[in-house]
């Protein structure tokens, strides 16, 4: 039986004991020295394992499946009859260390929300300090998004017994079915602004939305390059996903490690983990997306030039996503910092820096400009005098080079605008390129 498409997220916790590391793009948690298991706390614990046709339980909505100090994963729009295969699915996604789901949506549901305590939690409140703490997640489900929040919190009874006034945190928004039948399965609802994950290992990605925007640098812009020009109008007629950040170290060792991708890329003792890969070429790149397309079953790619324009202006017309200015670089971007003698700023990094180190644009994009130099799907050409005007991917020309954009770490800051274009052979690899990665989403 064919399955729908849907998103699946995993939702990630440190153990400060044991050292595990905390992944690239994930949730921020509470570590805590003797953090025991992850406790999924939903209102539904109870669910039976096979579920009954006409009782409360096991109707089209999310399995939760969760991971001792590890991780937690849902998918949403599950069939009951697709729910066993989906859970085997997940288990292997998380390396077979996890639990059976736990938690199944209502008949006419097709919100969830998933939250997790600020604090750590015991399953039996007591005055003990060494009693064993845990960090927990909490799911509802209802018909619109504040009922499913409501139902995740003070409607929650496990939420009243074990909240100790710490505060939670909504981790998860997320919709589906066709909002006449409810429940029934399909496409999830993903809006502009939602952030998702498709596996434990997979880059989080944020949807961005359809629109038009002016592509290109005007005549006027300090710095430009002929290549830059003519500005023109491109619509990108369709929302479609793109990644937070550029693919990281741990991102591109997951997929050496299953076998997708042959090569180890150096990283010259800057650091790995959430640190983006470097020295990795057009082609490498391929391989990854072709990888992460058959782990996911998801359409996965690198971004068109003009989807990079876009999504790296996220509405702005200047020059920079965050204005004109060179001087406030430092804020959003890691680049060169100036001269010795006259440095502009300083962002405290001397080769690239964790992803995510610095502020995001409009539309949630982190390092946009600057840290790595990513590789797009277009083929180069000196203009953009004949270039598709529908956001696709300009695949003729001279395929001999390939373009690149953004900049990168060492590149100088008056070079680091959002129009600025580079090229090299498809095999090149250097310690200035990286990647960002795009997922079409109908």
């Amino acid at each position: 039986m064919g399955l729908p498409e849907r998103s699946f997220v995993s939702l990630v916790v440190a153990h400060a004991a044991a050292g595990l590391m905390l992944l690239a793009g994930s949730v921020p948690a509470t570590a805590q020295s003797g953090l025991g298991a992850v406790v999924c706390v939903g209102s539904e614990l109870a669910t039976p394992r096979t579920p009954e046709p006409g009782r409360r339980f096991g109707w089209e909505g999310v399995a939760v499946v969760y991971r001792s100090d590890a991780a937690a994963a849902y998918r949403v729009g599950v069939r009951l009859d697709d729910r066993e295969a989906e859970e085997r699915a997940l288990l292997s996604e998380l390396n077979d260390h996890a639990e059976t789901s736990c938690v199944w949506s209502n008949p006419g549901d097709r919100h969830v929300v998933i939250i997790s305590y600020n604090g750590t939690i015991g399953l039996d409140p007591t005055p003990d300090p060494d009693a064993p703490r845990f960090r927990a997640y909490a799911v509802g489900y209802g018909e619109t998004a504040e009922t499913a929040e409501t139902n995740a919190t003070t409607a929650n009874g496990r939420f009243a017994t074990y909240y100790d006034g710490s505060g939670y945190e909504v981790l998860v928004r997320e919709s589906w079915g066709d909002g006449e039948s409810g429940g029934a399965p399909g496409t999830p609802v993903l809006p502009p602004g939602q952030v998702f994950r498709d596996c434990a290992v997979c880059p989080q990605m944020v949807v961005v939305p359809a629109g038009t925007f002016t592509m290109g640098s005007p005549a006027s812009e300090e710095f430009r390059g002929e290549e830059e020009g003519p500005q023109h109008s491109v619509t990108i007629g369709a929302p479609f996903a793109v990644g937070v950040y550029e693919v990281t170290f741990a991102e591109w060792d997951a997929c050496v490690r299953a076998g997708g991708c042959g090569y180890t890329p150096a990283d010259h003792r800057w650091g790995r983990g959430r640190r983006p890969v470097i020295n990795v070429s057009w082609q490498d790149a391929q391989a990854y997306v072709s990888w992460l397309s058959g782990q996911t079953g998801q359409r996965y790619r690198l971004l068109s030039e003009a989807e990079w324009e876009y999504a790296a202006r996220a509405g702005t017309v200047t020059s920079r996503y965050w204005g004109e200015s060179v001087s406030d670089q430092c804020r959003y971007a890691n680049g060169a910092n100036g001269s010795n003698d006259s440095p502009l700023c300083h962002d405290g990094h001397g080769n690239t820096a964790p992803v995510g180190s610095l502020a995001p644009n409009a539309f949630g994009l982190y390092d946009v400009l600057g840290n790595v130099s990513e590789w797009t799907q277009d083929c180069w050409n000196d203009s953009y005098s004949g270039a598709p005007t529908d956001g696709r991917a300009r695949e003729s020309g001279d395929c001999g080079r390939r373009a690149l954009r953004g900049g990168s770490w060492d590149i100088n800051p008056w070079f680091l605008r959002s129009a600025n274009r580079f090229r090299n052979t498809p095999a090149s690899r250097a310690i200035y390129y990286g990647f960002r990665v795009a997922r079409t989403l109908n």
